[in-house]
């Protein structure tokens, strides 16, 4: 009934055997799993964060999970922040945006003062290849006599860029092996730490309250997917999804704002269907979203993630706790998730299981009971207490 043929797949059966934890050197637990108080000082740190921040994009999302974290330990923080290209809320009053997105093509600015002049004794910068790298470079000495410096690695690959290899960080951060692996060898392998990319928050909500906050039917299935790149996420879906509606009616719902999307977004324009919205929405209107939702849909391309690439599903990872079953095409970008999502490989697998899901079928209580206990695993803070204890170690 339903077409599409089953794409090739990366996620081999040695990565489907990897535990979800990675591991840590023999005779030491992960950082992020150390439960001793002992690791963690009672004193309060002053923290500075070079990152992305209040920006549609997974590199700002685990910047604010762990930050904001550390700020409700009544730690000192400072985000040293580029210009927003996608904003999703209003910045705090410890945010300062100080130099130019270098991953959006904008003129370049660097403001060296803030970096020279704030007080911290710990520097944690996220995907520097964003920052102007001369600039940074040369305030990098008197940053280092002050701070200790902590790189998290967001690259799907080491970067090409030479410079980038110039910057003597005291500690590398990578959120399981496979990034480990692709960064041993260009740095002392004492300094790479493993510390998982964190969940959102668990927020359980009530679907007819959230439905009528956002003015949405209160007596028809409704599956929700959001992004900028419809093309990829979208549009290849749309033709069995529109199939299933004839035979299993609901409503689609997407959030995708042109002002940020270059494709075409005509395709959308279905009112019989689609429900579509233009916003680009903070992490908490998307929970509302979800609780309004019987699915949440999130399609990738095989081909978005390359031989020898490590990534991670952030907008997944975003949602795990928010009592939504998540339905997501069986990819690179899920290979260390089992039953925390519902995953298909064709068009008629992913028409089947948004049928279990409107029928109310075992394995969606099966995937929410997984999901929540992955959430508790690796909640922001727990991850962001795996961070402080590694700023201990340093200082």
């Amino acid at each position: 009934m339903f077409e599409g043929g089953k794409p090739p797949s990366r996620v081999t059966a040695e990565q489907s055997e990897r535990a979800q934890d990675c591991e840590a050197p023999e005779g030491r637990k992960p950082l992020w799993e150390i439960s001793d108080r002992r690791e963690l000082s009672s004193d309060k740190m002053k923290i500075a964060i070079v990152s992305r921040w209040n920006t549609a994009c997974g590199v700002s999302l685990h910047a604010e999970l762990v930050g904001r974290e550390w700020v409700k330990e009544r730690h000192s923080l400072t985000v040293f922040a580029p210009n927003n290209i996608r904003p999703v809320g209003g910045d705090e009053e410890y945010v300062i945006r100080c130099f130019s997105d270098e991953g959006n093509h904008t003129k370049t600015f660097f403001h060296p003062e803030p970096f020279l002049d704030t007080d911290y004794e710990i520097l944690v910068v996220e995907r520097v290849e964003w920052v102007p790298l001369e600039p940074l470079k040369r305030c990098f000495p008197e940053i280092k006599k002050k701070a200790k410096t902590v790189y998290v690695v967001h690259e799907r690959k080491p970067p090409t860029n030479p410079l980038f290899y110039q910057f003597d960080w005291d500690a590398l951060v990578c959120f399981d092996d496979r990034y480990k692996e692709l960064w041993q060898g260009r740095f002392d392998e004492a300094k790479i730490h493993i510390i998982p990319y964190p969940t959102g928050h668990l927020c359980k909500g009530d679907k007819q309250k959230a439905r009528e906050e956002l003015g949405l039917p209160s007596d028809r299935r409704i599956v929700f997917s959001y992004g900028w790149a419809p093309e990829l996420h979208i549009y290849p879906i749309l033709p069995a999804l529109r199939r299933l509606n004839e035979i299993c009616p609901f409503v689609y719902l997407v959030l995708a704002d042109p002002k940020y999307i270059a494709a075409d977004i005509q395709p959308l324009k279905d009112p019989g269907f689609i429900e579509l919205r233009y916003e680009l929405a903070s992490m908490e209107r998307i929970y509302t979203y979800l609780h309004a939702s019987d699915a949440y849909l999130i399609h990738k391309q095989v081909e978005e993630v390359r031989q020898g690439e490590a990534v991670v599903p952030s907008a997944i990872l975003m949602c795990l706790g928010v009592s939504t079953p998540i339905i997501t095409s069986a990819t690179e970008f899920v290979w260390f998730l089992d039953k925390e999502v519902m995953k298909y490989s064709t068009r008629d697998e992913l028409c089947k299981l948004l049928i279990k899901v409107f029928e109310g079928d075992r394995i969606v209580n099966e995937t929410l009971k997984r999901a929540k206990e992955y959430a508790i695993g690796h909640s922001p803070k727990k991850i962001a207490s795996g961070f402080l204890k590694l700023f201990n170690r340093l200082l």
